[in-house]
């Protein structure tokens, strides 16, 4: 928990309220913190921004400023550049001579999707919706041995994965009669956090969409699925954004290598009725992971094209070999040039 500072003024010092955006992060994105709620006090305050930080002893958190927050600001805006983790922050306030301080605000989160940050969640089964009837594992995976599971509710409340679940080692069972739409991530004891998905109940639906609960990586192939309690369904008919994909119904959709323009809502109509929307993210990779994968695939095939040539020029070289060798060399400049313009 957060106490407040020992050189309080004898009145009740307010307490303000911190807001994030955006709450979920894009890789790089730049975060905005402000800390609201002094409005009718008076004028002069300087503001000081803190990050959370997982506390060993209890399931609350400590403070550590900021840097660059350390003589606060006059604004109550605070922007973090190119963040690309989960994390939590905390924000106060002081003013006058000597400084008398506000109480801390309770903490505020955003959260990234990353699947692959130093500290991991993974969801079993491994997808955004399920049913009242089924149990959810969640399990953390880093350096540390001490994992707790964090809650987010609808009600924006900040839960221990013991409020309707139970913690096993590093892995959290809940049970999904206890909750219906919420966020989920590991802290670790020594301050790491994990990635964060979104998990959702269908309490009324008899049927959902099957689509991962982490993001997927453009160019990866990825399956989405409908599905009842007890089976796979058929015969269904798949939505992208509220748009019909394919005017035939079948069993399952395919798309072998996922662009961002894939990324969006779907969900699944069978036998005239639909399943609720479920999100699914794509993940851009970056140019260089593009270069080197074209690389693996187009390099080979270049290096066997011109082995080709030159055991051809060998074999012809007897008949007229210059006008060959000349030939071939134009070949090979105008293949580089082809070869150059599909890399860009």
């Amino acid at each position: 928990m957060f106490d407040p500072v020992s050189n309080l003024s004898p009145a009740s010092p307010p307490q303000p309220v911190l807001s994030v955006s955006p709450s979920w992060l894009n890789p790089g994105a730049s975060v905005t913190l402000s800390c609201e709620g002094l409005e009718h006090q008076p004028a002069g305050w300087r503001f000081f921004w803190y990050k959370a930080v997982p506390d060993p002893s209890s399931s609350s958190y400590t403070s550590e400023l900021l840097p660059g927050s350390t003589n606060g600001s006059e604004q109550n805006s605070f922007i973090i550049n190119g963040s690309t983790l989960t994390a939590g922050f905390v924000c106060r306030a002081g003013r006058g001579e000597p400084e008398f301080y506000t109480y801390y605000s309770k903490p505020k989160f955003i959260w990234s999707a990353d699947p692959r940050p130093a500290a991991s969640l993974s969801v079993n089964p491994d997808r955004v919706q399920h049913f009242r009837s089924e149990s959810v594992s969640l399990s953390c995976e880093g350096n540390s041995a001490e994992w707790r599971v964090k809650r987010f509710t609808e009600r924006g409340e900040l839960l221990d994965c013991s409020y309707g679940g139970r913690m096993t080692g590093s892995t959290c069972t809940i049970e999904p009669f206890y909750f219906i739409n919420e966020v989920f991530w590991c802290e670790s004891k020594s301050g790491e956090f994990s990635n964060a998905v979104n998990i959702s109940v269908q309490s009324k639906m008899w049927f959902i969409t099957l689509s991962p609960v982490h993001p997927v990586t453009e160019g990866d192939p990825v399956t989405l699925r409908c599905r009842n309690k007890d089976q796979l369904l058929s015969n269904v008919f798949f939505y992208h954004n509220d748009k019909l994909i394919h005017n035939d119904s079948r069993g399952e959709l395919n798309i072998s290598a996922v662009s961002k323009s894939d990324e969006g809502f779907y969900k699944c109509q069978h036998s005239g009725k639909d399943s609720p929307r479920s999100w699914m993210s794509v993940r851009v990779s970056s140019p260089a992971s593009f270069l080197f994968l074209k690389l693996l695939i187009i390099g080979p095939a270049v290096r066997i094209v011109l082995i080709f040539l030159l055991l051809l020029f060998l074999c012809c070289r007897r008949n007229n070999g210059e006008t060959f060798f000349l030939f071939i060399l134009d070949l090979i400049v105008h293949f580089k040039k082809i070869f150059i313009v599909d890399e860009l």
